[in-house]
């Protein structure tokens, strides 16, 4: 009886307890800012970032960012102190309070979309457009990937954990104003996401596997291949501050590298169909210099790459290409917001070519409009 009596006080006091620590998240109507208050509470594993498939997001959010005590302390009952709410705090770092999740602007499908120079969650710079039209002809410049960021279902939870997600792309790469004319355009399909974890490991590396098909249309050639595409993040290091930040300046650099297998189903006169294997190694480099100067970026880019196998009858392809100068934005985000939109105006300098994208040899200086958007 006494056994009886004590069971059913401990199930009394359990589910008047309960209700006691759940009510401050279930007046939450929405249901991410609710489980987020759950998962303070009660606590949770911690888990890649939900936009690290981005490399451009993933290296901000290596960026350290502490948790405030207040969020954990106003979903607690009065009962549990403030200090216990700073510990729990304390002990988790970077994590997502309930009221950032609840202050979060509803996602829409438009914030799918990248447009960037190039395809694949990989690509950071913004897209290059120059276009001039005179009274005998005109030209245009333009070099734009728009990449869709297709989520994460059908891939493993181990990869989801670290941010995988699946995407697809299609990008161009024209310019019709060089005395070397291009115009060569694409597809992909494929995963990408990050490898290691920045704050545990120290660094992490921002990956991409696809299929592709690429067609240059000034040569006449066509291909499909398989790549691989990776490129170093090193926090507090080569990735350091945020973009566009008048309270001071801030770089980020990251040396990248990749593989690919390429099946040249029409190739150039004089060659037959083949298939070559290669790689490529380089380096691109962005500096905000913040303060007066904000609304500045100096940036520069290096890329060599090269077959290192090739069957009978293909010629072996390698390039380098070297681009720099600067950018000025004209989004008004002094206040550290992202638009979604965000023009600017570029003068680059672009010395070499690249057979990966169908960039033909080019010495040039350009003035262009960019634009990067989500």
């Amino acid at each position: 009886m006494r056994t009886l009596l004590l069971s059913a006080a401990i199930a009394l006091f359990t589910v008047s307890i309960s209700p006691a620590l759940a009510a401050p998240c279930q007046s939450i109507v929405n249901n991410k800012a609710r489980l987020a208050c759950y998962d303070e509470l009660f606590g949770r594993p911690e888990t890649a970032p939900e936009d690290s498939a981005d490399l451009a997001n993933a290296a901000q959010a290596t960026q350290p960012a502490p948790a405030p005590a207040s969020a954990v302390a106003a979903a607690r009952p009065a009962g549990q102190g403030a200090s216990e709410a700073s510990a729990v705090a304390v002990a988790r770092p970077a994590a997502t309070t309930a009221s950032a999740v609840a202050a979060a602007p509803p996602h829409h499908f438009w914030n799918d979309f990248a447009l960037r120079d190039g395809p694949g969650p990989n690509a950071t710079n913004p897209a290059v457009l120059a276009i001039t039209h005179g009274s005998d002809n005109s030209s245009s410049l333009v070099q734009a990937g728009l990449t869709w960021r297709m989520g994460k279902r059908f891939l493993p939870d181990t990869l989801t954990d670290w941010g995988w997600r699946w995407y697809s792309a299609l990008w161009m790469n024209m310019n019709t104003a060089s005395d070397n004319p291009y115009n060569s355009r694409g597809a992909q399909l494929g995963a990408a996401g990050t490898l290691f974890d920045a704050k545990k490991d120290g660094f992490a590396l921002g990956s991409s596997i696809n299929v592709n098909v690429k067609e240059d249309a000034q040569n006449d050639t066509l291909s499909q291949g398989l790549a691989f595409d990776t490129r170093l993040i090193l926090p507090d290091f080569l990735v350091v501050g945020k973009p566009y930040d008048p309270g001071g300046s801030s770089w980020f650099v990251y040396p990248l590298g990749g593989v690919y297998v390429d099946h040249l189903a029409r190739v150039e006169q004089g060659q037959s169909p083949g298939t070559a294997t290669g790689g490529y190694v380089g380096m691109t480099a962005d500096y905000y210099p913040g303060g007066y100067l904000w609304r500045l970026k100096f940036h520069a880019s290096y890329l060599t790459a090269r077959d290192l196998t090739a069957t009978s009858g293909l010629n072996r392809r390698s390039s380098h290409l070297t681009r720099f100068g600067v950018d000025y934005s004209l989004a008004p985000n002094k206040d550290g917001s992202r638009p979604i939109v965000m023009p600017s105006i570029s003068l680059e300098r672009i010395v070499g070519d690249n057979y990966i994208d169908g960039t033909a040899y080019t010495a040039e200086t350009v003035l262009s409009l960019k634009l990067l958007t989500n």
